[in-house]
């Protein structure tokens, strides 16, 4: 029963795909935007209220604000699904401009970014510049739709597409060492890393870009695409001091302090609306 179910809800985001298709891009991104504000500032009561009170406790906005914020943060949400579902017409329509990719000296580089405006398209600049570049994602749990999702990504990805769950530190340092760059979106929560401020509170935070860099000698870029008019992007790219400390922890420490005030400068830089406020980034251990 929940196979048939699966399929049915798989059915519908096929058709829904070939829809928006029909529309250029922008256009599409709209559509997709809009009912997925609907959808989930109308239906979803539970996530909705979790965003808004996280906007209100980290960004000390008004109730009014927030519920502003949240929708937009839907809006943008619903842009990314359709900006990935049409990603191959997006590519014949080159609507992207980046820098000069950092040369691949024998290793692969390591590219950290966040949730933040299209996260999915981050692959982009080195998928033009004829570089090979794996992901690391986290799996849809209705398998048709992740193997769309996932057929979309691996356009971009020609390095390969890692679930989460199932790619350990050892494969991502094979990859490194085989002159394959290493893309990675790092700002959820996460128990087995380090807690450090974030927006002024404490949370726990990635290390994997860290440990990886130490183990492989790779340099690490934080990359982030900003969302233009009519579906085009600019991207930036900066490289992150790694310093020289022979200390392991502090060496991690440092890194992934630095990495994560980066993404906190994002957040406080542009509106909050760019990031997707739904991870409960904050949440302690014992409040599981």
């Amino acid at each position: 029963m929940k196979r048939i179910r699966q399929f049915i809800e798989y059915l519908f985001i096929l058709f829904f795909y070939y829809l928006i298709s029909l529309f250029p891009v922008a256009i599409g991104s709209k559509i997709t935007g809009y009912l997925c504000r609907l959808v989930f500032m109308s239906l979803s009561r539970k996530r909705k209220n979790r965003l808004k009170s996280q906007l209100c406790k980290y960004m000390n906005l008004s109730e009014k604000e927030s519920h502003q914020y949240a929708k937009l943060v839907y809006y943008h949400f619903g842009q990314n699904v359709a900006e990935l579902a049409m990603i191959k017409t997006m590519l014949k329509k080159k609507n992207f401009i980046y820098p000069k990719l950092p040369h691949q000296d024998k290793k692969g580089n390591i590219y950290v970014a966040a949730h933040f405006s299209n996260w999915e398209i981050n692959g982009v600049p080195s998928y033009q510049s004829g570089q090979k570049t794996a992901c690391v994602y986290r799996h849809i749990s209705n398998p048709f739709i992740d193997s769309f999702v996932l057929k979309r990504r691996s356009k971009i990805f020609t390095g390969g597409c890692y679930e989460k769950f199932n790619v350990t530190a050892m494969d991502l340092t094979k990859l490194v060492n085989n002159n394959i760059n290493i893309a990675l979106v790092c700002d959820e929560r996460r128990f087995n890393g380090v807690k450090i401020d974030f927006l002024g509170h404490e949370a726990y935070c990635n290390t994997i870009p860290a440990v990886l860099a130490r183990r492989t000698g790779a340099d690490i870029y934080t990359i982030r695409a900003n969302r233009e008019k009519d579906s085009n992007y600019t991207f930036v790219i900066d490289k992150i001091d790694m310093g020289k400390n022979k200390d392991k922890d502090n060496t991690i420490l440092n890194i992934t302090t630095k990495i994560n005030n980066i993404y906190s400068n994002w957040i406080l830089s542009d509106p909050s609306e760019w990031w997707l406020w739904n991870h409960e980034k904050w949440k302690q251990k014992n409040e599981e």
